[in-house]
């Protein structure tokens, strides 16, 4: 038998899989289909050009500098792109979205004898799962409830001498589930850490989204073994890609080689954007209460569709994010197709499943789309559920 040409090999590399987010939205863009399956933002929520006054000036000389200067990659905007409480420096770097700065974690964190183990949650969010895996990481996943990872499963399999480099967590919002982690458990998550010397990754790019009167999130406990995440992309503007690492300086000088192999640096005039926007501190807390007001009746919206329609599904509490995480009580192998056929899109639960099964549970996002739709959306997924369960 002759042997799979070079191309051949590349070509099928299962290492690389698509998202089967991605491959869901291009069904849910048919004409007549109702879509709760993405992720985005509302674009009606995100500010437009016209949105501040005055508006942001991209022709002046600094602007222009920097766009034109890769060596100050690192320029003065890199800490008010990344916090308000405006960090130490060379904790931070700044990254093409969120999603790079996990990849570049994810590559730095690699074993190069042996296969790694990360700790993931389960459900847990497709992106990283993808990440980890095409990396050649095995993953260990770790159920989730209502107050965020269970904490105490991980103790057990450390115990039993489960040795991960990584644990990847949501820790505010949860996506798929919605859930946030509770102080008791980040405190005993990060002591685990310490114990058992693995990095725990704080992907958070929810946290701004508290939709109820509760705080949003207890922050885990300071220490070198806590990466932490971050995104503008939920609250300002995807395209941007503007995203951050903030870590102990010694991992974050690391990540910086790790990235100058990927792109050199994130597009300075895009963080000078971002910087220029979040220096005006009155008209960006009243965008982020626009947001959540927003997001706050879209979110109340579905839940009232659900409880409509879908009288009998268990909804995970949630206090913000994008998303309503449902247990409907019934196998929903079969409900996708025929939700397409009546009309609507959802993500499956087994979609976000890592090594328990999640086969009676969907998401449902209330994040965009029209939310003057979302109840016909509802009707229309019950009537799926209906028509396939009798």
């Amino acid at each position: 038998m002759t042997a799979p040409t070079l191309l051949q090999q590349l070509s099928s590399d299962d290492r690389w899989t698509s998202s089967v987010i991605r491959d869901l939205l291009v069904h849910a863009r048919q004409p007549g289909v109702l879509s709760l399956a993405g992720g985005l933002p509302a674009v009606e929520l995100l500010p437009s050009s016209a949105a501040r006054s005055p508006p942001i000036d991209c022709s002046r000389s600094e602007v222009a500098w920097h766009c034109n200067t890769a060596s100050r990659a690192a320029s003065p905007s890199c800490g008010s792109c990344c916090s308000r409480d405006a960090p130490d420096v060379d904790r931070i770097l700044v990254t093409a979205g969120s999603q790079q700065a996990l990849d570049l974690v994810t590559r730095l964190a690699a074993s190069p004898t042996e296969t790694s183990t990360v700790v993931i949650e389960d459900p847990g969010y497709i992106g990283a799962s993808q990440v980890f895996r095409s990396h050649g990481h095995q993953l260990v996943g770790i159920g989730v409830d209502a107050d965020g990872l269970r904490v105490d499963e991980l103790a057990d399999h450390l115990a039993a001498g489960l040795r991960p480099r990584l644990c990847y967590v949501n820790p505010t919002f949860q996506n798929p589930t919605g859930a946030t982690l509770s102080a008791e458990r980040a405190q005993r998550l990060v002591e685990l850490a310490e114990t058992y010397d693995f990095l725990v990754v704080a992907d958070d790019p929810y946290v701004e989204l508290a939709l109820d009167d509760r705080p949003a999130a207890t922050p885990l406990p300071e220490s070198p073994q806590v990466i932490r995440l971050g995104s503008m992309s939920k609250t300002l503007s995807p395209g941007l890609r503007i995203g951050w690492i903030d870590a102990d300086p010694r991992l974050v000088a690391q990540l910086a080689l790790v990235k100058q192999a990927a792109d050199l640096h994130t597009s300075t005039f895009n963080q000078l954007l971002v910087a220029d926007v979040m220096s005006d501190s009155t008209w960006w807390s009243a965008h982020l209460d626009g947001l959540r007001n927003g997001y706050r009746q879209r979110r109340a919206a579905l839940r009232s569709a659900v409880d409509r329609h879908l009288p009998n599904a268990q909804v995970t509490p949630q206090g913000g994010g994008f998303f309503l995480w449902c247990d409907l009580g019934v196998d929903v192998d079969t409900l996708l197709p025929a939700a397409l056929d009546h009309g609507v899109a959802f993500v499956p639960g087994a979609a976000f499943a890592i090594d328990q099964p999640a086969n009676t549970s969907i998401r449902l996002s209330y994040s965009s789309g029209d939310q003057t739709q979302y109840d016909e959306a509802v009707r229309r997924l019950a009537a799926a559920l209906a028509a396939t369960t009798s």
